[in-house]
Order: structure tokens, then C-alpha cells, then sequence
């Protein structure tokens, strides 16, 4: 599966090259897991995996797949290894341990040696024999990862300074993070030597048991047709077209009820843009009505070139509607109505008509910052008209079993003063080292990192929450 590692590191660990990579993070940040990763991807059929804190059954136990590679990954147990065999008469040390796995005499050497994790090892010991250990340490470093071309990855449970940070040529430290009360987790590459570090930090998850990064966000591609996957509705809940994000809600956009979405600047708005237009595709593959006043800077022809590829032209004229606020005349086409802008008072009425008269249930998508620029909405008096009017609107929808969706921008003040506390969902979008995360406070949820997937064939729109 892609992006797994995020790809400075897929560079410098690249076969062939060798390299020496440092983790570093408190416990329970996901080294381990980043570590058994890196040995998936570069171990080849020569690596070791060296655990000093978890027996074999409990790894195993945790990861599964780990056990299913056995005949190519060479798990050692060092959890019962002596740092050194000085005065302990038949017992093995660390040192002879590992040089007899690494097999210092054959010619084949693994291609990748993970050592999970170095405390382990020192903890408790006397200076003599860390010293002993750190030089055998600097050894494989400097001859090992170089000479014999071998990546060596050591994990460490500390994020200060310490004698390895200087030998190798890599280091990266883990982190959980909050957004909004809420845990993230987040990777910083402080230092890869010989490779051009383009983004240093990445949000990552654990989720199944695995590590995986998050990209940067990826805008939606509409040069050429792709496949859009119908999510159906149900009898009781309209889907918003991602199945995850169906289910963190209860099933969907329930009949009756109002969402307002939530952006910040940049890729949130990609973000929010990216879930209406799949929210419009897949209302308009199952034959419902979709009536929309677009955000700001967006029309019924830039609609249309993000919703045709998508879906047949006969379908979209007929299932979706949109609303422009414009006084000039312009062309005439099949489905835009046209709003005068005057006052919310005159408008809403007639776009509240318009949708009355179609079957439900009707997907209503309203660019809330259009609204507030059109009919200067920030002017004290316009604002308190335009929410009573909506405080008359939400049940009317909700009584016919429509679904509203509100797009509210920073700052906005529809949303602020009271269109917010009205709705029946309410989603934040946020940003994080270039990828869009998405959480609820109504419902609450946790953070889950949205994205675009993209294939030659096929778009599809995902959560993937931070564990």
C-alpha cells in the first residue's frame, strides 16, 4: 500500500545505498511501528529485527503479519541478553549475539538490522559496559551501514541529544500531538544526510496496526473521466458519498436534518470543496434533486466542469440546480436560477419555493460566504434578519425531510452568530504539514485525516482517523 513511508526517508533508505537512521520519540509514539515498516519495505529477504523489550510471543501477538515474514525477517529475542558475558560464565552477550547474526564471516549481510531499542540495552549498566556497547554501536554505524551497504535503524526512547544523534546520518522524532483537545500524531525529520528534505513534517496513524504517513492533500482531478463509486442512501439517512464519514455521523445525512462545514484558508477549502462535489456526484447517481448557491468565486460553470466527468450531462441538468446571485444579465442556461441580491427577506422565499416543489429528498449545499458578501451581512441589522429567516427555514426543511449543508469560512459570522447553533452536525476542518484533517463537535468524534484518492481510474473520497 502507498504511503506507508513518507518518501525523504523511501530515498535515503533506497537498497543499495546503506544508511543509518535514528527514532527517537517518547513510548507509545509508534517507533516500533515506523521501525517494522521500514523493515518491510527495505528488508528484503535478509533482515533482523533485534527486540530488547518485547518478548517474541507478545511482538508477534501485536503483529501478526510480522510472524508471516518469519522466512525472511530474522526476529531476535535480546529480551534475556547480557550487555556483556564478562563474569557471567555460559551467557551470551549483545555484542557476540549480534555479530553472529550479522554474520561478520559470510559473505551475504542483511539488508536491513533494526535495533528496537537502545535503552534497553543500557539501562542500569556501568559505564564500562555502555562503553563497550556504544563502540560496537559506532562500529556498525560507520563500517557496517557503509562498507556492506546495510541500513541500520536504532530506536530510542529519549528526545535529547545523545552520542548516537552525531553518528548517524539520520534522525527522526516521533510525537503525539493535540488539535483542539483532540490526540494527533506527527514525525519530524530533523536531519537526513545526503537527501533533500522537501517536507519535514507528516502526520501519521497507526490505524490497523500499521504506520502510515499522510501525504499532502491531492486536488481533485477532472481533466479526464474517472470512476466514482455510488455510496448508497438509505431509507432513513442521505450519504455524503465517503463511507467513513457516513459512519461517523450514524449512517449518513440524516432525512430532515442541517450540517454546517467548517474551513479554514487553503487546503481545508480544497478540503470542503472535494466533500460537496462528492456529496452533489453521488446525490445526482441516485436520482436526487440537488439545489446549490455556490462559495464565493464559484459559479454554475465551474461547477459543471468539476461534476460532469462524474456523472451523464442529461443527469446533471436535471438533478442539479444552481443558484446565482447576480444582478447583470448574462446567457441563459438550462439549470441556473437567478437571485437579485437585494435582500436575504426577497430571496430566500423564492429559493425556499424552488425547492419545495421538487421530491425529496433534496440536497441543499449554501456557500455561506457568498451570502455574507451579497447581502452585506455584517451589517448588524442584515445579520439578525438573515438568521431569523433561516431560524424559519431549518424547520421548514426539516419537516420535509431535506438535508441542508452550510459551508462557513474563518471567521464567518453566519455561522458565528447563531446559524451554528442551529444545525444539526457540525464538521471542522483544519490543516496539518499540508494534509486536511476532519473532526466533528457535533457529533464529537476524533481526528481523522481526509483525502482525495486518486487513481488513472477511479476518485474516491477517504477518512483515515489519527490512532
Amino acid at each position: 500500500m502507498k504511503n506507508r513511508i513518507p518518501p525523504e526517508l523511501s530515498e535515503a533508505l533506497s537498497p543499495g545505498v546503506g544508511y543509518s537512521l535514528l527514532l527517537k520519540g517518547e513510548p507509545g509514539t509508534g517507533k516500533t511501528m515506523l521501525a517494522l515498516e521500514i523493515l518491510t519495505e527495505f528488508g528484503g529477504e535478509n533482515a533482523v529485527y533485534l527486540s530488547t523489550r518485547v518478548s517474541l510471543p507478545t511482538l508477534y501477538e501485536h503483529f501478526p503479519w510480522l510472524e508471516e515474514r518469519a522466512d525472511s525477517v530474522n526476529v531476535i529475542d535480546a529480551t534475556k541478553l547480557y550487555p556483556s558475558s564478562k563474569g557471567f560464565t555460559g551467557l551470551r552477550s549483545f555484542s557476540e549475539t549480534l555479530y553472529e547474526k550479522l554474520g561478520v564471516e559470510e559473505a551475504e549481510k542483511p539488508a536491513t538490522l533494526v535495533i528496537d531499542s537502545w535503552e534497553a540495552i543500557t539501562a542500569a549498566e556501568e559505564k564500562e559496559k555502555i562503553e563497550e556497547l556504544e563502540a560496537a554501536i559506532t562500529n556498525l554505524v560507520r563500517n557496517y551501514a557503509t562498507e556492506y551497504k546495510m541500513n541500520l535503524i536504532l530506536v530510542l526512547e529519549r528526545t535529547d541529544t545523545t552520542m548516537l544523534d552525531y553518528l548517524v546520518d539520520g534522525i527522526v522524532e516521533m510525537a503525539r500531538i493535540d488539535i483542539d483537545c483532540r490526540r494527533a500524531r506527527e514525525l519530524v525529520v530533523k536531519k537526513l544526510r545526503g537527501t533533500r528534505i522537501d517536507q519535514h513534517k507528516y502526520g501519521f496513524t497507526l490505524d490497523g496496526g500499521r504506520f502510515r504517513f499522510f501525504p499532502p492533500f491531492e486536488r481533485r482531478k477532472v481533466e479526464k473521466q474517472r470512476r466514482v463509486e455510488v455510496v448508497p442512501n438509505t431509507t432513513t439517512h442521505l450519504s455524503t458519498g465517503c463511507e467513513e464519514l457516513d459512519k461517523i455521523v450514524g449512517g449518513g445525512l440524516s432525512k430532515g436534518s442541517t450540517a454546517m462545514i467548517e474551513y479554514g484558508d487553503d487546503l481545508s477549502l480544497l478540503g470542503y470543496q472535494s466533500i460537496v462535489a462528492h456529496m452533489i456526484i453521488n446525490s445526482i447517481k441516485q436520482r436526487n434533486h440537488c439545489v446549490v448557491i455556490p462559495s464565493s468565486g464559484w459559479d454554475e460553470r465551474r461547477l459543471r466542469r468539476g461534476i460532469l466527468p462524474f456523472v451523464k450531462e442529461k443527469d446533471y441538468l436535471k438533478y442539479l440546480t444552481v443558484f446565482e446571485i447576480r444582478r447583470e444579465m448574462r446567457e441563459v442556461r438550462e439549470n441556473v436560477e437567478v437571485l437579485e441580491g437585494l435582500s436575504m427577506d426577497e430571496d430566500l422565499p423564492i429559493f425556499s419555493d424552488f425547492i419545495s416543489k421538487l421530491k425529496p429528498p433534496v440536497m441543499v449545499v449554501i456557500g455561506t460566504d457568498l451570502l455574507e458578501f451579497q447581502y452585506r451581512l455584517k451589517t448588524l441589522g442584515n445579520l439578525e434578519e438573515t438568521l431569523e429567516l433561516f431560524a424559519y427555514w431549518i424547520p421548514e426543511l426539516r419537516e420535509s425531510g431535506n438535508v441542508g449543508v452550510f459551508g462557513m469560512p474563518p471567521r464567518g459570522v453566519v455561522g458565528e452568530k447563531g446559524l451554528g447553533e442551529m444545525v444539526t452536525n457540525r464538521f471542522k476542518l483544519a490543516v496539518l504539514d499540508r494534509s486536511v484533517i476532519l473532526y466533528c463537535n457535533r457529533p464529537d468524534t476524533k481526528l481523522h485525516c481526509l483525502e482525495n484518492i486518486i487513481t488513472e481510474e477511479t476518485l474516491k473520497l477517504k477518512l483515515t482517523p489519527f490512532v
